[in-house]
């Protein structure tokens, strides 16, 4: 069946993405449970309905994650219930027995923290190993009661799915495995990511064989060019300026006239060559090709060296600009800067007593007296887990760090001021200060 839908390639390449992906989320589960987790030895089959057995994880409780960005799809991983267990009562701290054991709303939400925390982490290395965002919704937890009911769940489209067998070690705990299922369709995401497209088998059949491309048709040779009208090679005017302005581009221009040899010509003085060259009927005085090229070669040899030597001021006055700014700015660095410095006036941060307030101020300073403070006197601390804390109940003992007949802290607006005893006044706790820990409180009376 797997080599229908993956090649070779392709099963190798499932197996070593989920290997680095599961590889994080087991670093994530050992942070989270305080203990060594591994997660190895992925092993890729692709089955359909028919072939599908989970009897090695039954009784079994499955965790569904969505992807919503990156990758299309969604998997489903299904432990053993006694791992479940195992995992729930490590991160509760406590123990309970395979009957006092249900999936109620406390144990899923601590199974769908763990597969949380396993599936972001394996997220996160995904989008690092294929270069591109992937994100997964929270994880759905729910407790399989048979095979067949997984099957009529997941297997509703008769497409063979993707299996991958791990297995789960967790020191001084377990030693399990669980399965992995996922559409044909999201393993093929996850290998196109990693993968040619050409080395990747189409969903629902073999590999192509590419296709031959058809060979470039051979230009048919060029027909041999006719000969010129007049036998001297000339054009006429009218031919002359449509190559000079371009116009030859919609018409093939004539062929240049090849000179033919006269036989028994006798050795004798040039003639003219106009009259030499008969004219051609209906059309203006000729002119001789070879002249027309010449002038118009020079023409553009001119232009090009204008053009050039334009090309060359510019640059040259563009040169000559940067070298002036440079210049300046190389002046205005080197001379000196004067700066105008002034001795700073700095405010007496010591109170004086002496000071006599005016009526306005002296008023401000009542109505900050007036502003009301919480007094709080902290008699210790301490740090506890969250599995302790879930523990406390009715007669639990907190040991403080504080020790007997140590002196208490005195708070004001959460900021430690003043140590201090605890004392009783008329049936009610107080404090003696014994120490002020803030200068300025002492400054204000």
């Amino acid at each position: 069946m797997s080599s229908e839908c993956f090649s070779t390639l392709e099963i190798d390449a499932i197996g070593e993405i989920l290997n680095i992906s599961l590889g994080s989320s087991a670093t994530a589960v050992s942070t989270l449970l305080n203990t060594r987790v591994d997660i190895t030895t992925p092993v890729v089959t692709v089955v359909d309905k028919e072939e599908f057995q989970m009897d090695r994880v039954e009784p079994a409780v499955g965790v569904e994650i969505t992807y919503v960005e990156g990758l299309d799809g969604s998997n489903v991983m299904l432990l053993k219930r006694h791992d479940v267990k195992s995992i729930v009562e490590m991160l509760m701290g406590m123990e309970m027995s395979d009957e006092e054991f249900e999936l109620n709303e406390i144990n899923i939400s601590a199974v769908c923290e763990v597969m949380n925390q396993m599936m972001g982490a394996s997220a996160t290395a995904l989008s690092e190993f294929l270069g591109k965002t992937v994100n997964i919704s929270t994880p759905v937890s729910f407790e399989v009661a048979n095979e067949q009911e997984f099957i009529d769940k997941y297997f509703v489209d008769d497409q063979p799915k993707v299996v991958v067998g791990f297995r789960l070690s967790i020191q001084g705990k377990l030693e399990s495995e669980f399965f992995n299922v996922m559409p044909i369709e999201l393993a093929k995401g996850l290998v196109r990511g990693i993968l040619p497209e050409e080395d990747i088998v189409p969903v629902g059949g073999a590999k192509e064989e590419p296709k031959e491309e058809p060979k470039a048709q051979e230009p048919a040779p060029a027909p041999a060019p006719a000969p010129a009208a007049s036998s001297g090679g000339t054009l006429s005017q009218e031919e002359i300026e449509k190559l000079l302005q371009g116009g030859a581009a919609d018409e093939q221009p004539a062929p240049a006239p090849t000179p033919t040899p006269v036989p028994q010509a006798p050795a004798a003085p040039a003639m003219p060559m106009a009259e030499s060259i008969p004219a051609a009927p209906a059309a203006p005085m000729a002119v001789q090709p070879g002249v027309s090229a010449d002038v118009s070669m020079m023409q553009m040899q001119m232009m090009q060296q204008m053009m050039q030597q334009m090309q060359q001021m510019q640059q040259a006055q563009q040169q000559a600009q940067q070298q002036m700014m440079q210049q300046m700015e190389g002046r205005k660095r080197t001379e000196p800067k004067m700066i105008n410095v002034q001795t700073a006036v700095q405010p007496s941060l010591v109170p004086d007593k002496e000071i006599i307030l005016e009526g306005e101020q002296e008023e401000n300073m009542e109505l900050i007296m007036g502003v009301p403070l919480e007094i709080s006197v902290e008699i210790g601390r301490t740090r506890k887990l969250v599995k302790d804390i879930l523990d406390f109940s009715k007669g639990s003992l907190v040991v403080l760090d504080k020790l007997a007949g140590e002196q208490v802290d005195l708070f004001v607006n959460g900021q430690c001021i003043a140590k201090g005893d605890v004392v009783v006044v008329e049936d009610n706790f107080g404090i003696r200060i014994t120490e002020i820990m803030k200068l300025n409180i002492a400054s204000l009376e």
